[in-house]
């Protein structure tokens, strides 16, 4: 794997530390998540990616479709309500991402290929751990857009 791109996703921990309290509760536009429900957004894929994906990753196999996003990414919301303040939601996420990122390091990565629903396109761990790599940094923009 991709050593650089797993330190990047590593390294997001630091991001979401550096969140202060100030724009915790904004919305990242007007109708759109708080920076906090984004937080648990991401956490909640990370969730996902652990227990629901990686242990069933092998050669040629084929995992399900990836969970409904919609149905997914409110689950979250109703999560984020669970935390009431920053410093535990943080240390859940930061917890749960540094977790990932060590079974990341500790799978068998030589030239295994499996699939996801009907994708015929055969992923890596890399092609998988780039979506979210690039998912962070769609939100992490959006966060950033808001300290001006």
């Amino acid at each position: 794997m991709n050593k650089k791109l797993l330190e990047q996703f590593g390294n997001f921990n630091d991001f979401v530390k550096s969140i202060d309290d100030v724009i915790w509760q904004k919305q990242i536009s007007p109708g759109k998540w708080t920076v906090k429900e984004v937080v648990a957004h991401l956490w909640n894929w990370d969730t996902y990616t652990l227990n629901t994906m990686l242990p069933h990753i092998k050669d040629q196999v084929k995992l399900p479709e990836f969970v409904d996003h919609d149905t997914h990414n409110l689950k979250a919301i109703e999560k984020s309500r669970e935390f009431t303040d920053r410093e535990s939601m943080v240390k859940t996420f930061i917890e749960t991402r540094t977790h990932l990122v060590n079974q990341f390091h500790k799978v068998d990565q030589s030239e295994i290929r499996f699939f996801i629903g009907n994708d015929k396109r055969p992923y890596t761990y890399e092609r998988y751990l780039k979506i979210f790599v690039h998912h962070d940094e769609h939100h992490k923009k959006q966060i950033e857009n808001l300290l001006g």
